[in-house]
């Protein structure tokens, strides 16, 4: 390639990706801060399941307190291949996997949603710029090892195999994403509105095959019980370990709307926050259908798809760097940011400073901790869902999904 190519329109956004990805690196060396514990926990996990040993709680592992292995046994397997070259090594191929992850997210996005459109200065400003807003969750990534991009990566080239009818593929990809958090069980739904039965059934499929299949290291079936009931043991402390639902960090939606209305004053038992966080569900559920089926457009399941992915923070108690997870629906809304008059641009600014300018090193220990305890980064992701159900008709039909039959 051609460097006059490279600095061209159409590869400008992949040559600003390697430089934030290769500087990020070098700070990492240079700072002698390159060090992955996260990847080194799936690394060493992996090296256990093909040595048919225990992956949970081992002794080893205590130095580390929160750095153990909390994934599915096939999970495990996933990592394999990176236990070849040896953990050094290793840790420079996940960087660069990752990136090449994130790099494959904004092409998919471009695809999907501006479907035969040329490379032109507003896409690539809108590849770059999405970049820049999720670049903190995109360093934590790459600084932990972690896995949020991998699934990231995994749904949306799931949602491509969906748009060209692949169910397998489809079903595959779901089903590994699953064993290594189970965020995509928020698709089942979505399959079944939309009778997506085949779909539905490879997942399930593959799904039952990826969990027989840690079976090759563990042939003694009692071991191969005992591996799944320490699974099982995990998740159980895992879950005694999150906060509760009044209590600062906690970004899921359930949270901030308790914190943040008159919720907070009614006293409910456990029974009665099940309760609640059911009716939140089914809120959220009834206005998702009905932007579906009763406001109609024609790229609507796309759109309907990356909104889903941005709910999983959302829902899902997890870390904040899960918020890139946003990516999808920032990159669209970045796609379509002429359309929206000034009153949304201003509220998707807003939104987009909320989700990536919560940043430590930039605002020191108090502010950080004070805007990260009140969950600035669920409400950047709630003036992003605001702006895209209410310019809905605003937004023109995408070129890729205009002729799509769902």
């Amino acid at each position: 390639m051609k460097l006059k190519t490279l600095f061209s329109s159409n590869y400008k956004w992949i040559l600003f990706l390697l430089l934030i990805s290769m500087g990020s690196l070098a700070a990492e060396l240079i700072n002698d801060n390159f060090l992955m514990r996260d990847f080194e926990v799936y690394q060493k996990t992996a090296l256990r399941m093909v040595n048919g040993e225990d992956l949970y709680r081992a002794v080893e592992d205590d130095p580390y307190e929160h750095y153990v292995y909390k994934y599915s046994p096939p999970a495990a397997m996933f990592f394999i291949p990176l236990t070849l070259p040896g953990f050094t090594v290793s840790k420079f191929l996940y960087w660069v996997f990752l990136t090449f992850i994130f790099g494959f997210i904004l092409y998919n996005m471009k695809v999907i949603f501006a479907g035969k459109e040329e490379m032109n200065s507003r896409i690539t400003g809108s590849l770059i710029l999405a970049t820049i807003i999720v670049g903190t969750h995109f360093f934590r990534e790459l600084h932990l090892g972690q896995v949020n991009l991998l699934l990231l990566g995994a749904y949306m080239y799931a949602f491509r195999c969906f748009l060209a009818r692949q169910a397998a593929g489809f079903g595959v990809l779901m089903a590994a994403s699953i064993f290594i958090k189970p965020f995509a069980l928020i698709f089942i739904p979505f399959l079944l509105v939309l009778r997506k039965f085949k779909e539905s059934m490879y997942f399930a499929g593959f799904t039952i095959l990826l969990f027989i299949l840690p079976i090759v290291f563990y042939p003694d079936i009692t071991g191969f019980i005992e591996l799944y009931a320490s699974w099982i043991r995990e998740l159980g402390i895992e879950m005694a370990d999150k906060q509760g639902l009044l209590e600062e960090g906690n970004h899921t939606l359930f949270s901030v709307i308790a914190r943040f209305t008159p919720v907070r004053f009614l006293e409910m038992n456990e029974t009665g926050r099940y309760i609640y966080q059911f009716l939140v569900l089914g809120l959220l559920g009834t206005l998702i259908l009905w932007f579906l089926f009763k406001k109609k457009a024609a790229d609507a399941p796309a759109r309907i798809f990356i909104i889903l992915i941005s709910f999983i923070p959302l829902l899902a108690f997890t870390s904040n760097n899960a918020f890139i997870f946003t990516l999808p629906l920032i990159t669209y809304l970045l796609f379509k940011y002429r359309e929206l008059n000034v009153y949304y641009k201003i509220l998707f600014i807003l939104s987009c400073i909320l989700i990536g300018g919560n940043i430590y090193d930039l605002l020191g220990r108090e502010l950080f901790n004070l805007f990260w305890g009140m969950s600035v980064y669920t409400c950047g992701t709630a003036g992003l869902l605001l702006t895209v159900f209410a310019n809905w008709w605003v937004f023109s039909t995408s070129p890729a999904t205009k002729t799509s039959n769902f």
